[in-house]
């Protein structure tokens, strides 16, 4: 397989501002977004953003229903059964959650709990992707909504290996991660075990 399999960039969908760090001290906690996933996502165009319904789950256990009609305004939080105590005290923490995890980006403060959700949508989005997508040297997915993409039928392994290989030797390849619901530097399949 050779370099050329890998197709120009292309739009995936609309920017997401916040940005994440992906901490790589094994020691630590390294659960994506510290847990929190959505799932049962269905989406449906929006007239001013994205209408969409979903689960929040925290280690794959569904904590909270959440919503948008797509007309405009905030997302929609209700519990997944009739517990409000539980409710209240899981949206406080997914809000003292995603505070910390927007702070310091242009728009920490305004709605940190719906960027957070923006941004788990756009993670399962990109995970039901059957394509193996990549970022070369300083590009940015959640600033612009582009990334690069090999062809259909290409696997992570012969990815990763095209972009260990001489014709990206001069750039900084980093791989779509399911893991980390994020890009991560690109690892050569030989030295990823040591």
């Amino acid at each position: 397989m050779s370099a050329a399999s890998a197709d120009q960039p292309v739009r995936i969908s609309e920017p997401l501002e916040a940005p994440l760090i992906i901490d790589p001290n094994p020691n630590v906690n390294t659960a994506a977004y510290a847990g929190y996933s959505v799932s049962h996502l269905r989406e449906a165009g929006g007239e001013e953003t994205l209408r969409f319904d979903a689960f929040v789950c925290l280690h794959g256990q569904r904590v909270m229903y959440v919503y948008n009609a797509g007309t405009g305004g905030s997302h929609v939080y209700q519990p997944v059964n009739e517990d409000w105590g539980t409710f209240s005290d899981a949206l406080a923490a997914f809000e003292a959650y995603a505070a910390d995890w927007n702070a310091g980006t242009e728009y920490a403060g305004l709605e940190d709990h719906d960027q957070l959700v923006n941004r788990l949508v756009e993670v399962a989005t990109v995970n039901r992707r059957r394509t193996v997508m990549f970022l070369l040297d300083g590009e940015s997915f959640w600033t612009s909504g582009v990334a690069r993409a090999f062809r259909a039928g290409v696997t992570h392994a012969q990815a990763v290996e095209v972009l260990t290989g001489p014709a990206y030797a001069h750039r900084s390849p980093r791989i779509w991660s399911r893991q980390h619901g994020d890009f991560v530097p690109v690892v050569s399949q030989a030295t990823e075990g040591q």
